[in-house]
């Protein structure tokens, strides 16, 4: 059985998310300048921002229990090594 690849998700400050895998690398993401899109702005809510969790696929983020926002691992590949990924 295939292990989901995100292991562990870490919040930094000033909205910088570290990303671990199980492969036991990582990835720092500066989420801060996606805080002005529609879909990531909840993220400039320091409490929402903190609520950031994963399932091993996705990584969530919360408000009152429900999720807010989310960030599949093929996005987060995308990210760090942009389209040609």
């Amino acid at each position: 059985m295939k292990k989901e690849p995100i292991s562990e998700v870490k919040i930094q400050e000033n909205g910088v998310l570290l990303v671990s895998f199980d492969s036991g690398n990582s990835v720092t993401l500066d989420m801060k300048p996606r805080f002005g899109s529609y879909r990531f702005g909840v993220l400039s809510n320091p409490e929402i921002f903190a609520s950031a969790d994963t399932d091993g696929s996705f990584v969530r983020w919360y408000k009152n229990g429900m999720a807010v926002a989310e960030l599949g691992f093929g996005e987060i590949m995308i990210m760090v090594l942009g389209e040609t990924y």
